[in-house]
C-alpha cells in the first residue's frame, strides 16, 4: 500500500477533532445517493412506461400496413403469397378501416371500425392480449386470457355467427363502450355512411351488433374510438364487394419496422406502406426529449451533493495543515499530497454512488414485485401496476456520471491541499 493511500485512509476513517467535517462527509455520501436513486428509478420507471406504450401501438395494429387509399384493394392473395416471401416477416392478415356511428343506450358515439378476420388477426397483432369480458377488470392470468381470446375471437366470426343463427357481434374498446354505456350482451346499433332506398327517400344503413367483449390496449386514443368487427360483415354492410383496405404485416423485430417497410414498398407502387414508427413518431419523440430533459435534471442533485464534497475537502485541509506542512517538509510531492485528498473525494464518490445504485435498483425491484401503488385499472398500458425496465445502459450511464463529477470537484481541493506553503504553519511552532 503507498504511503499516499495509507494517509488518506486514516484522514477519512480516523476520529477527528472537528465532528462537523464527517457530518458533511456522510451528507455528501447521502446526496450523491440520493441523486442516484432518484435518477435510476425515473429513468426506469420512463423506460418500462415507454415499453409497454410501444407493446400496447404494436399488439393493437400491425407493425406494418400495405393498403391502397381507395379501400380497393383486391385479389390481395398473390400479394398476401409475396409479402410473407421476405424473412423478417412472420404474419399478413386482411384488414378493412371504416368509421361509423354507434348508438348505445343514450348518446351515440362516432368510432372507427377495424374490419378484421378472427382466424388470421392473432399472426399479426397482439389483439388477444387486450381481450376482455369486462370493462376495465383485472387482467386475468395468462392461461384464462387465451381462453378469454379465443373463445370472444370466435364469436365475433361472421359464418360462424350465420351458421350458429347469432346475431353479429362487435368488440368495443373499454372507454368507448363506457361512454356508449353498455356491456357485455347489450346491443348496439352501426348507422354506416351507406345509404338504401326507401318508399321516404335514402336512409342510412344500420346493422345491430351484439356487444361480445371489451378491448383494453390502455392507450386512451386507442381504446376511445377503436371497435373489432369481422371483415366480411363489414364487406357486406359497405358494399364493397371482395375489397379491403389493406394487409397488416407482422415482423420479427418492431423496432425494424421502418427499414422493413422501405423493401417491402418495392413490391408494388400501387400501393402504400407504413408503418407504426412513423406513424407514432410524435409521441415516443416526446418521451425521449422528456427522458433527456428528467436525467440533466436529476443530474443536479448529484452536482448539488458534489459542492458538498468540495466543502467537506477543504475544510479538511484546513485542518490538516500542520500535518501537510510536515509531510511537505520531510520530503513529500506536491503530486503525493494531491493523491490523499483525491483519494478522500474518490471514496465518497464511489461510496455514494454505489450504495445509491444497490438503493435504486432495489426500490425498481420492489415496484416491479410488490403491489406498492394502487393504480386503477386502464390508467397505465398493461395493467394496474407501475411499469419498470431496467435499461442496465442507463444505470451504466447514471453510474459513470455520478462518479465523473464527484472526481471532477475533487480535483480543486486536492490541488489546492498540494500548493500549501509549508512555512505558514509551522511558522509559530
Amino acid at each position: 500500500m503507498r504511503y499516499e493511500t495509507f494517509i488518506g485512509k486514516r484522514y477519512l476513517f480516523s476520529p477527528r477533532r472537528d465532528r462537523s467535517i464527517s457530518v458533511i462527509t456522510w451528507i455528501s455520501i447521502g446526496g450523491v445517493a440520493l441523486g442516484v436513486v432518484a435518477l435510476i428509478v425515473a429513468t426506469s420507471v420512463m423506460n418500462g412506461f415507454r415499453t409497454n406504450l410501444q407493446d400496447a401501438v404494436t399488439g393493437s395494429l400491425p407493425h406494418i400496413t400495405v393498403f391502397a387509399w381507395d379501400d380497393a384493394m383486391k385479389n390481395y392473395s398473390g400479394l398476401q403469397k409475396r409479402l410473407m416471401e421476405h424473412p423478417e416477416v412472420k404474419g399478413v392478415a386482411p384488414y378493412i378501416f371504416k368509421q361509423a356511428l354507434l348508438t348505445g343506450r343514450k348518446q351515440p358515439k362516432g368510432a372507427l371500425l377495424r374490419g378484421i378476420d378472427p382466424e388470421q388477426e392473432s399472426e399479426v397483432t397482439k389483439i388477444s392480449s387486450f381481450l376482455r369480458e369486462e370493462v376495465y377488470g383485472f387482467a386475468p392470468s395468462l392461461e384464462k386470457q387465451a381462453l378469454i381470446s379465443k373463445k370472444l375471437l370466435q364469436r365475433l366470426s361472421h359464418p360462424d355467427a350465420r351458421i350458429n343463427r347469432l346475431k353479429d357481434g362487435i368488440i368495443l374498446g373499454a372507454k368507448l363502450a363506457r361512454q356508449l354505456e353498455t356491456g357485455i350482451g347489450d346491443t348496439v346499433n352501426l348507422v354506416s355512411s351507406q345509404q338504401r332506398m326507401t318508399p321516404i327517400g335514402d336512409v342510412p344503413r344500420i346493422k345491430k351488433l351484439e356487444v361480445i367483449g371489451i378491448f383494453e390496449s390502455g392507450i386512451s386514443g386507442y381504446d376511445e374510438v377503436l371497435a373489432f368487427i369481422d371483415y366480411r360483415l363489414l364487406q357486406k354492410i359497405y358494399r364493397m364487394d371482395d375489397k379491403i383496405t389493406g394487409l397488416g404485416v407482422s415482423i420479427r423485430d418492431a423496432g425494424t419496422a421502418p427499414e422493413i417497410a422501405m423493401e417491402l414498398s418495392e413490391i408494388g407502387e400501387e400501393y402504400v406502406v407504413s408503418n407504426w414508427a412513423d406513424e407514432n413518431k410524435s409521441i415516443f419523440q416526446v418521451m425521449k426529449l422528456e427522458k433527456i430533459g428528467l436525467f440533466l435534471i436529476l443530474t443536479l442533485i448529484i452536482v448539488v451533493a458534489a459542492f458538498n464534497i468540495i466543502s467537506s475537502l477543504i475544510m479538511l485541509v484546513l485542518e490538516k495543515s500542520r500535518e501537510i506542512a510536515i509531510l511537505k517538509a520531510l520530503g513529500a510531492k506536491d503530486s503525493s499530497i494531491r493523491r490523499i485528498f483525491f483519494f478522500q473525494g474518490l471514496v465518497i464518490g464511489s461510496m455514494g454512488t454505489i450504495s445509491g445504485v444497490l438503493v435504486g435498483l432495489a426500490i425498481c425491484w420492489g415496484i416491479m414485485t410488490f403491489d406498492i401503488i394502487d393504480i386503477p385499472a386502464g390508467v397505465y398500458p398493461g395493467g394496474n401496476r407501475i411499469p419498470v425496465l431496467i435499461d442496465w445502459t442507463d444505470v451504466l450511464i447514471t453510474t459513470t456520471a455520478s462518479f465523473l463529477i464527484c472526481v471532477l470537484v475533487t480535483l480543486y481541493p486536492s490541488t489546492k491541499a498540494s500548493r500549501l506553503n509549508p512555512v505558514d504553519p509551522l511558522r509559530y511552532e
